[in-house]
């Protein structure tokens, strides 16, 4: 019986391992955020902040403007920002900080027919890269440090239910004017995120990612940036160890018979692929995502647990359905809490 159990955890913890390798590149250090309540405030991240620690209050205090079209208000930023990731293409150098560690990137951002291509190279550790064709949308999570800006570029107003934009100022990067926006949750079911912008250009410099008390959970910065244009041979991928991503498919809408009871406010189902054993379920707030992935995996798997990477939990848990065992895995950048609570409300509905 212990050997069946020591092998039925050595399963589970395999497979929250997988689900979290498939998230977003980007992890930070492990954190599980206590429920806050709704309206918190995040403080201006400033360029000596370290990973794991609050916030600091802004470079260059700003007014809260109202959402509208003026300069200087959020939506005239955030239409900049839809511009430049849209129509620009660059290259630079970033740092990634996650887990306590900082890793260098190269990133080459091109346009061609009409479609965003992308290529990230990790500099340190490992030889690896990234190689990314069209936009992240709203059905999958972002892959790389940069996909986010790519969610934040088609907001221009959704999302502002569940999150209060807020300008916060500005800070210079890359020896480079930016601006800084808040996206700040109004509930404890989200994290909240810090853009710079590039004043000349509306390119994202730097994002954070925070939790709990302001916590910063991640965040790439760029250090070095060239707005020349990208030639074929600076796409092509340089190392062995190459993933390509195709977002360039529309939200798949497959039947499904799982639901679930209870879901925070402002997500919304917005895919449903089924998968070799089970079904995979995408909710999104417009900002946020995460993946409800329910499997039928065996019944010597009765592990329940979670892996915590900074701002991805990966939380598993079991529905018994007609006497059968399905095993239930959240995965996405939302509160450990709220990863939980979304677990257990899966169910048929019946």
């Amino acid at each position: 019986m212990t050997g069946l159990r020591s092998e039925s955890q050595r399963k589970a913890n395999s497979l929250l391992l997988a689900l979290l390798l498939i998230a977003p590149a980007g992890f930070a250090q492990e954190v599980a955020p206590d429920a806050e309540p709704a309206g918190r405030d995040f403080s201006t991240p400033d360029g000596k902040q370290q990973v794991g620690k609050p916030a600091q209050q802004p470079v260059t205090p700003a007014p809260e403007p109202s959402v509208a079209g003026e300069q200087g208000s959020v939506e005239y930023w955030l239409g900049r920002l839809s511009d430049a990731v849209s129509d620009l293409e660059y290259s630079g150098l970033v740092t990634f900080e996650h887990q306590g560690l900082l890793e260098t990137l190269q990133v080459y951002h091109a346009v061609r027919d009409g479609e965003q291509v992308e290529r990230v190279r990790y500099l340190s550790g490992e030889p690896r890269e990234l190689i990314s064709h069209g936009t992240t949308s709203a059905c999958d999570r972002a892959v790389s440090p940069f996909g986010r800006a790519s969610q934040w570029s088609g907001v221009n107003g959704q999302g502002t239910g569940s999150y209060h934009f807020v300008l916060r100022g500005g800070e210079r990067i890359a020896d480079r004017e930016t601006v800084v926006i808040e996206a700040r949750p109004r509930d404890q079911h989200r994290l909240g995120v810090f853009l710079n912008l590039d004043r000349e250009t509306g390119l994202p410099l730097k994002s954070m990612l925070v939790g709990a008390q302001g916590r910063v959970l991640e965040r790439y910065q760029f250090v070095e940036l060239d707005l020349s244009p990208i030639s074929d041979e600076d796409l092509k991928p340089r190392s062995a160890d190459v993933r390509r991503i195709d977002n360039r498919h529309a939200c798949e809408t497959a039947q499904t018979r799982w639901q679930l009871s209870w879901l925070p406010d402002g997500y919304e189902k917005v895919a449903v692929r089924t998968l070799a054993d089970g079904d995979m379920l995408v909710f999104s707030d417009g900002l946020s995502v995460f993946t409800v992935f329910v499997q039928r995996l065996g019944p010597e798997l009765e592990y329940k647990g979670r892996a915590i990477r900074g701002a991805t939990v990966a939380y598993m848990d079991r529905v018994e359905v007609d006497g059968t065992y399905f095993t239930v895995t959240v995965v996405g950048e939302i509160p450990d809490a709220t990863a939980q609570r979304v677990a257990r409300s899966v169910g048929t509905g019946s």
